[in-house]
């Protein structure tokens, strides 16, 4: 049984995937019908407002004491459309502000940096945005970090990690080319760096049934394959989105801890070798990587180098 959009306020972003959904005056019918299909996920409730709160894979469901339903999370639409028949989009809502999406509190994003670069570690960071501290943290200048200064970006962390919780896991470059000679794999490498930063944020402050972010760099069937072999692994509410500083806060904030992270990592290897290390993986990078190889032993620049990257000159 499928009831009417009458009563339904609906708030999206301009792809439609992450949204939240209400529904008013909902027949008692349908709600039965919701509390049996979720029951499996229903978490701890202490709002005497509230007659039931479930969390299925990143998508939280209300059901309020009046019997308003509210579906809040990443395509939150579709989650609804098994019970209530949706309204078509208007043309007129296509372009409206992500704000409301981007703008999503107690939440979890994960974010990387490093891989593309041919010097200095891979770094993960995995940051929750507490309600409590969450209108000082939408309030700083927080945009995407490919589009910040290196100055910016070192200005901005501190004050971010003051307001969130957040586990930072750097895997240095020794670590890093053993790994990848045993996987073979950039992806499995970043997986296995997410997962630890999810453990260790999960367990250091005690958080559970939180919906979590992680900026998309393969599909999640793959993901999970990478830790197949891994003990424990987070699974439950994960959700994976493409161009994620863009569209989660909380992205955007590890993003930047990551980058901060990464930065003051390349220094102190510049200042322990006397030599430099530029970002990124140009041929002007590569020419100078080559030449390290070359200056160095092998003993020393696996310690600064991603040895996998294709030096061969053009």
């Amino acid at each position: 049984m499928k009831k009417g959009y009458n009563n339904l306020k609906k708030e999206d972003n301009e792809d439609n995937n992450m949204n939240n959904v209400s529904f008013k005056k909902v027949d008692p019918k349908i709600i039965a019908e919701i509390i049996a299909t979720y029951q499996p996920y229903e978490i701890n409730n202490t709002d005497l407002n509230k007659s039931k709160i479930f969390n299925k894979h990143g998508i939280t469901i209300t059901i309020y004491k009046t019997n308003s339903i509210l579906f809040q999370g990443y395509q939150a639409n579709k989650e609804a459309a098994k019970f209530f028949v949706m309204p078509p989009i208007p043309f007129e809502t296509t372009n409206v502000s992500q704000s409301t999406v981007y703008l999503q509190k107690d939440v979890i994003g994960n974010d990387e940096v490093g891989v593309g670069d041919i010097f200095g570690p891979l770094v993960v960071t995995a940051t929750y945005l507490p309600p409590s501290t969450f209108d000082k943290i939408s309030a700083l200048p927080i945009k995407d970090s490919k589009k910040m200064t290196s100055q910016q970006i070192m200005t901005l962390a501190p004050i971010i990690k003051n307001y969130v919780q957040s586990i930072t896991i750097v895997i240095d470059n020794k670590q890093y080319n053993q790994w990848y000679e045993q996987y073979q794999n950039a992806h499995v490498i970043k997986a296995l760096g997410h997962n630890q930063a999810l453990v260790q944020l999960l367990t250091t402050y005690q958080l559970t049934n939180k919906t979590i972010f992680i900026d998309q760099f393969v599909n999640e069937k793959k993901y999970f394959e990478y830790l197949q072999k891994i003990n424990p692994v987070i699974k439950d509410n994960l959700i994976f989105i493409t161009k994620g500083e863009e569209k989660s806060l909380a992205i955007a904030c590890s993003a930047i801890l990551s980058r901060a992270t990464f930065l003051t990592a390349v220094k102190n290897l510049e200042t322990k070798y006397h030599l430099a290390f530029p970002l990124g993986a140009s041929e002007e990078v590569k020419t100078l990587a080559r030449k390290y190889k070359t200056i160095c032993a092998p003993h020393d620049y696996q310690h600064f180098l991603k040895l996998h990257f294709n030096l061969t000159a053009k």
